[in-house]
């Protein structure tokens, strides 16, 4: 398998974040003092994301270094580091927004980052593991059971009595959650299916690393743009979209 296309993926998903980071600093003196933090939080899970595709796109030799299906293959601890760092700080974020409708619950992002955890972990111990070995069913099974456990602590929380551009995040934020995380399982399972049915290795790493860079663009960038969308018109300002 050719892979320039993968290469390219991981320098888009570098620049994306790069950018997104970008933004989230410009627009953070925009927002009330009290409410900076969504932006300073948007900006440091897009800026970590950065740092370790800019690892991620030199492991995979971009641009246009002779590599395999190994090298690509090699980036997977440097994801789950990824995701470990920044996908309990999205959780936070969706805290913060949250907190804007008045229906912060005691305890609520504890659980939320604590499942989160035994989701990324077990992901990876599912991940790395041999394809179709009972290990791996197992540690899938839990991965997904700990993330069912994340969509209905969301879902549960009431923001009726929000204000309406509150209570307009707080639903998009959750279809982040159901369906942009959903992506990264529907990765696995299809890098995994192809393995187990006789389809060349190289094509099965390569799709699920591209579909894993457009998935961590969508719910880096794409929560933070809806967070801090939020926390603008939280602070009198109207919401904004970053230029095309």
């Amino acid at each position: 398998m050719d892979f320039q296309i993968v290469q390219a993926f991981f320098m888009l998903g570098f620049v994306a974040m790069a950018a997104g980071t970008l933004w989230f600093i410009m627009e953070r003196n925009d927002l009330k003092p009290e409410l900076r933090s969504v932006a300073t939080y948007a900006a440091v899970i897009t800026f970590v994301a950065a740092i370790l595709y800019y690892v991620m796109k030199d492991m995979v030799a971009f641009p246009g270094g002779a590599i395999d299906a190994a090298a690509v293959e090699a980036t997977t601890p440097v994801r789950y580091i990824d995701w470990l760092i920044t996908t309990p700080l999205l959780l936070i974020e969706f805290g913060i927004i949250v907190a804007l409708a008045g229906a912060a619950k005691k305890g609520l992002i504890t659980k939320l980052v604590i499942a989160d955890i035994i989701m990324i972990a077990t992901g990876y111990l599912g991940e790395v593991g041999e394809p179709g070995s009972a290990g791996n069913v197992i540690f899938f099974v839990i991965s997904v059971l700990a993330w069912l456990y994340i969509v209905y602590a969301v879902f549960t929380v009431k923001v009726s009595g929000a204000p309406e551009h509150v209570r307009r995040a707080v639903w998009i934020m959750r279809l982040f959650v159901i369906i942009g995380w959903s992506i990264y399982p529907l990765a696995t399972a299809t890098q995994e299916f192809l393995e187990l049915s006789g389809s060349d290795i190289g094509l099965a790493v390569g799709i699920a690393a591209v579909i894993y860079v457009i998935a961590d663009v969508l719910n880096k960038v794409g929560f933070g743009i809806v967070a801090v969308n939020a926390a603008k018109k939280s602070s009198g300002i109207d919401e904004v979209h970053p230029a095309s």
